[in-house]
């Protein structure tokens, strides 16, 4: 008798064996693909079968009992799977996966892999046993959804960029009407004389001179990218610092924001600024604007600050009684973030401070 056939007589010896064990009756009969192995032979070969994993693999029981199961692993099956079961079997662990096998023929079947140890009263470890699901329909059509969902995303990303190209060169053209329009105020307001008509294009100045800031900004930036805070102030300081006498200059922590927040934060600055250099001092006075951004102690707000060195503002001052545009402009976008808006007298000058919820100034 050769080598073959005494293996042969010796696993169905086995199998003759495992029957006589209470459980495989209902092994034997489940509609459910289920092996039994046994860990204490070398390799943990199959010591037995059901006809549902005959029926699911193509092999005849002579094939399968006494290898590993391993072989239902072919070439596309991921080393990832195959080091997990490994893992589990050396664990003696309960494994649930999903993985890619092949039936006798070759075909290819997506196998959903349930693995448990056995253990006798004592909890002394007697066989693993497995039960394979075919979950080649369920996979494939996941695949085919995502497939089609990503072909979908990859579209409208294209689409979204082709977008933001035209949005940038239709910023471009504006930002260049407004700095036009911003160099004919600015000569207009060297011969102006009249308190009143100054003060009113000052307030137009900063506002234009925001707006061209924030073009700019949006035109530089990438798709869904967020911004620093300093780059916002800063910019809008430089625009402003010009206008008066009274120096502009802007300090920052390293903040970034979302876009959505850039329009809001310059508009914020450009008023606070303007407001400085239109009421805290006297034509022709100098002095010192100091705008600044940081963290607030309690995680998740943007602290804005512009302070003056000017003569400050009335003891019973209050910006939501202010009738003028600006203020009431300013009031308004504060309300619309759900900031907060406080004004405090110092020994010179005065300073106001808002705070503004921005989950990214947490970072």
């Amino acid at each position: 008798m050769d080598q073959h056939v005494r293996e042969l007589s010796y696993w169905k010896n086995v199998r003759s064996k495992m029957r006589l064990q209470p459980f495989v009756t209902a092994v034997e009969s489940s509609a459910v693909p289920i092996v039994i192995s046994d860990p204490f032979e070398p390799d943990t070969p199959l010591v037995f079968v059901n006809d549902a994993f005959l029926r699911l693999t193509g092999y005849s029981e002579d094939e399968v009992l006494g290898r590993n199961c391993r072989f239902l692993q072919g070439p596309d099956t991921d080393p990832q799977d195959r080091a997990a079961v490994r893992q589990a079997l050396k664990e003696e662990a309960t494994i649930t996966r999903q993985i890619l096998n092949y039936r006798k023929d070759g075909t290819r079947f997506w196998n959903e892999l349930h693995m448990a140890p056995m253990f006798d009263d004592r909890g002394e470890l007697l066989y693993f046993i497995a039960t394979q699901i075919d979950v080649t329909d369920r996979v494939e059509r996941l695949n085919a959804l995502s497939t089609a969902l990503d072909a979908r995303t990859a579209a409208l990303q294209d689409q979204a960029a082709q977008t933001h190209h035209m949005a940038r060169e239709m910023t471009h053209r504006v930002r260049n009407s407004l700095a036009l329009i911003q160099a004919m105020l600015r000569m207009q307001l060297s011969s102006l004389t009249d308190a009143t008509a100054r003060s009113a294009l000052v307030g137009a100045l900063s506002r234009i001179g925001a707006i061209v800031e924030i073009q700019r900004i949006i035109e530089h930036a990438e798709l869904g990218e967020k911004v620093e805070v300093g780059q916002i102030i800063t910019s809008i300081c430089e625009r402003l610092d010009h206008i008066t006498q009274a120096k502009v200059e802007a300090s920052a922590d390293s903040i970034e924001i979302p876009e959505e927040l850039v329009t809001p934060v310059a508009l914020i600055v450009s008023e606070l600024v303007t407001n400085a250099q239109k009421h805290a001092y006297d034509s022709g006075d100098n002095g010192t604007i100091r705008v600044s951004a940081h963290r607030e102690p309690a995680p998740g707000f943007l602290r804005l600050a512009v302070r003056d060195d000017g003569k400050g503002v009335p003891a019973d001052f209050d910006p939501r009684t202010v009738k003028g545009f600006g203020m009431r402009m300013l009031v308004r976008e504060i309300d619309h973030l759900g900031a907060t808006l406080a004004v405090e007298r110092l020994g010179a000058g005065t300073q106001f401070v808002v705070s503004i919820p921005a989950p990214a100034a947490a970072g």
